[in-house]
């Protein structure tokens, strides 16, 4: 009894590390830029089959995401305004100052409590991404019904924001980012991990992404990187089984 006594204290330490390991992956985090557009094909079937997906789940404490909606667009200064010339037309170009403003406005472009993005601003571009339509050069973004599916509270300010010279300055300054990266673009969308462009992370990702991030994820990986039952998650189980017999044990 005197043995179990001091061994249980000693289950309950390991048991709270197991835990905690599990939920503090802010030093496993990969950094992931994400360069597109839009209104571009490939850029939505990216965005919401292969990134907003793998966000879903265990994967999402592990990324650090930073999106950049403006792709092969071309900016120049007049007056007192940047002009865009976007890759699909005019209706890219507000379309991305809606989620360039997005980005800045929601939660004042603070990360979600856990995370490396911020959850409902991602939620809300997944949204416009899947659901805009186009016809020809015109297209229609339908900010009202993915304000509400994602709980969007200041969509007055974000459109407000996207026809006004802040929708332009917050482009501008993507676009910048993305000069910086490689000017001009090759191809959209781009996907980097870790501010390192590598062709072959960047052609994988768009097919695997999450095969692509695990790549880059250091110690032991979530569930979604591999088949083996021998993850943070079957320790976690083995620990509460452990806990569960000490227990069982002390009532006796």
């Amino acid at each position: 009894m005197h043995l179990l006594r001091l061994s249980f204290p000693i289950i309950l330490v390991i048991f709270a590390c197991c835990v905690s390991a599990q939920h503090d992956h802010e030093h496993h985090r990969v950094n992931v830029a994400v360069y597109y557009e839009s209104l571009c094909p490939d850029s939505r079937k990216f965005f919401t089959q292969q990134l907003y997906p793998s966000l879903q789940g265990n994967l999402s404490s592990y990324v650090n995401l930073t999106l950049l909606p403006y792709g092969k667009t071309k900016a120049t200064f007049d007056v007192n305004e940047y002009q865009f010339q976007c890759h699909h037309g005019p209706s890219e170009c507000y379309g991305n100052k809606i989620q360039a403003c997005a980005l800045k406005l929601i939660d004042q472009g603070q990360k979600s409590e856990g995370l490396g993005f911020n959850r409902v601003a991602a939620g809300f571009i997944n949204c416009l991404m899947d659901k805009a339509t186009r016809d020809g050069d015109k297209a229609t973004f339908p900010t009202m019904e993915c304000a509400q599916l994602n709980n969007v509270n200041n969509l007055n300010l974000i459109e407000n924001c996207a026809n006004h010279t802040d929708g332009s300055n917050y482009l501008s300054i993507l676009g910048k980012l993305t000069d910086t990266l490689q000017n001009p673009l090759k191809g959209v969308p781009t996907i980097v991990f870790n501010n390192q462009l590598k062709e072959e992370d960047n052609t994988l990702a768009q097919t695997n992404f999450v095969k692509a991030l695990c790549q880059y994820i250091d110690g032991v990986k979530p569930e979604e990187c591999t088949k083996n039952a021998s993850t943070g998650l079957a320790v976690t189980s083995t620990a509460l089984l452990v806990v569960a017999l000490a227990l069982t044990r002390w009532s006796l």
